[in-house]
């Protein structure tokens, strides 16, 4: 009899430490799996913080780019209107030179668009050049350049665009020096 109750006892023990063993492992694996998908959760969300951030900044310097372009081209819209006077009054057939671009120079001068820069005109080459900058950002600015060909070349326009680029502004001041030891003192 004591046999049997020894064997029932170990029986028992072992019924139970079984059952721990296979509640144990399974409540394991679900808070590590639970763990995973946490973290998971966290990376993804993370990244598409960072995407919309991203995306939030190209599109800002997309718009004040084409904020930019709009008033370049009301300027040139201003600018063919005073090309396109300065021929007329100089006469498109006859058109002498010089006449031409001094009343092109005098228009220019007191032309003006808001946020454009002041219009250069250089008639020293054979054909003229008009330059302006239009402020994109802090950093950058848009440069225009037309060439503007002798009244009597005016059949294909009274310019042409030469120049659309974007330029930076800023010069960079890169700091490539390190301290590597400290200096005792």
């Amino acid at each position: 009899s004591s046999d049997l109750a020894k064997e029932g006892l170990t029986m028992k023990y072992k019924k139970t430490s079984f059952s721990f063993i296979h509640m144990g492992a399974p409540s394991l694996l679900m808070i590590f799996l639970v763990l995973c998908l946490f973290t998971f959760a966290l990376l993804s969300l993370s990244s598409a913080k960072n995407n919309r951030t991203l995306s939030q900044q190209s599109a800002d310097r997309i718009q004040t780019y084409y904020q930019a372009s709009s008033l370049a081209e009301e300027a040139l819209d201003q600018i063919d209107t005073i090309l396109s006077d300065a021929h007329t009054d100089c006469g498109a057939e006859s058109a002498d030179t010089a006449d031409y671009q001094k009343e092109v120079t005098e228009k220019l001068e007191n032309c003006s668009v808001d946020g454009v820069s002041a219009f250069t005109v250089d008639f020293t080459k054979g054909e003229g050049t008009l330059a302006f900058q239009v402020p994109v950002s802090e950093s950058q600015q848009l440069s225009v350049v037309l060439t503007l060909p002798a009244p009597s070349d005016c059949q294909d326009g009274y310019y042409r665009i030469t120049q659309w680029t974007t330029e930076t502004t800023d010069s960079w001041d890169g700091d490539d020096t390190y301290q590597l030891l400290s200096p005792i003192s």
